[in-house]
């Protein structure tokens, strides 16, 4: 049997296997293929090339294009004029991925990193030391605090800057995983939690039921997760970051190392962060950079931002709505501030004001509740409350007539 009829018999093989190989030499040249597609062929040598030096025996790689998605394995042979890398690559198609499991290489994850607030306000700074030591000790680390703190994030900053950046990054969203995806994560050999040498970061603990909970947190123990792989646990599911029960089993059952990511305001000097945000926004849309006046950064400095980063990006972006390329005065940050307390109680029903404020009453009582907050944060100025509101002075003065009296 001549030397093409074999390449032919690998490549129908490999193709029924919805998979395709190719050798490769160490400057990326490409030695023999199976692919019928030369640019995706150049491509992945390119793509595998750059990280030769880095990759071990047996490495597995994603690759995104076009909107395709590429799983390769990356092995090593000994030849006699040289090395070779053998790459076998197998498309992940749509049919079989799951909700809630996601599979990145490190340029997507840094591109969504560098596209979140937290990238855009706090560039690639270094995360905190304690933190990238709990990392790098072989054990899961378990990233608590209040909602938006930016979690997620720190957890791709630590991959993007730790020795696993050439494997894959997985993030698995516990709370939005099907029946089917469950199988598959605690059952299949393809799932996460029986790979190696990846990034897995894993959150919506507070979604997961007590069966799946132990079934979970098992498969974990008994395969020795966290010395295969990096394990990141995010947990930010009560109000004020408070951690939920389920949080708390695993973070005691794995022995996991515990960090908080602080909230915003504990870091102090909100306005700047706002600023920046600002900035970036007049950069995306080519305007000058809005100006916050010194009453209105106080305004936001003062302020508790209980949804952190997430409440940071929408009112930057209602600042700029409003004022262009102008200056952010207190009036205007205030307004916006009134605007996000609503949305907060509308959201969440108990926001950490003065006021008692709870959604599960009547709804008169709720609307007159909101006037009454939205009047208070605008220090009276009702004209500018009802402008918030939506509604008209008249309407306004009859939700608040028990006040006037």
């Amino acid at each position: 049997m001549d030397s093409d009829v074999k390449l032919q018999i690998l490549i129908e093989a490999l193709s029924a296997a919805g998979a395709s190989a190719l050798a490769i030499d160490e400057r990326g040249g490409v030695v023999i293929s199976t692919m019928s597609d030369a640019s995706l062929e150049q491509d992945v040598a390119a793509f595998v090339s750059e990280r030769l030096a880095r990759v071990g025996d047996g490495a597995r790689l994603v690759m995104g294009r076009e909107g395709m998605r590429l799983s390769l394995t990356v092995r090593p042979t000994a030849q006699e004029h040289g090395a070779l890398w053998v790459v076998v690559a197998h498309e992940v198609r749509a049919a079989a991925a799951h909700a809630g499991i996601e599979w990145l290489n490190a340029d997507e994850v840094e591109a969504r990193y560098e596209s979140s607030t937290y990238g855009i306000v706090e560039d690639a700074a270094a995360v905190a030391a304690p933190v990238r030591e709990s990392y790098a000790r072989g054990v899961p680390l378990m990233l608590e605090g209040e909602l938006g703190a930016g979690q997620d994030q720190i957890a791709k900053r630590l991959y993007l800057d730790g020795p696993y950046a050439d494997q894959p990054f997985v993030s698995v969203a516990l709370d939005e995983l099907t029946d089917r995806g469950w199988r598959h994560l605690l059952k299949s050999s393809e799932s996460p939690l029986f790979q190696t040498g990846l990034t897995l970061c894993m959150g919506g603990w507070h979604a997961v039921g007590p069966q799946r909970l132990r079934e979970l947190v098992s498969a974990m123990i008994d395969t020795a997760l966290a010395t295969r792989c990096h394990v990141v646990l995010t947990a930010n599911d009560m109000p004020g970051g408070g951690e939920s029960d389920q949080a708390a089993f695993v973070t005691e059952r794995l022995a996991c190392a515990v960090s908080v990511a602080p909230a915003i305001v504990e870091q102090g000097d909100v306005s700047e962060k706002v600023a920046r945000y600002l900035e970036y926004l007049a950069d995306m849309f080519e305007t000058a950079t809005p100006a916050l006046s010194s009453a209105a950064a106080k305004t936001l400095d003062a302020y508790r931002w209980p949804r952190n980063y997430l409440q940071l990006r929408e009112a930057s972006e209602r600042l700029y709505i409003l004022v262009g390329a102008g200056t952010v005065e207190r009036a205007v940050a205030e307004e916006v501030l009134a605007q996000e307390d609503v949305i907060k109680t509308a959201t969440f029903g108990a926001p950490t004001l003065e006021s008692d404020l709870y959604i599960l009453r009547p709804l008169v009582d709720t609307e007159r509740d909101i006037a009454r907050l939205v009047v208070g944060h605008l220090h009276g100025n009702r004209t500018r409350a009802a402008e918030v509101l939506g509604i008209s002075r008249t309407t306004l003065w009859r939700l608040l007539k028990d006040d006037d009296r």
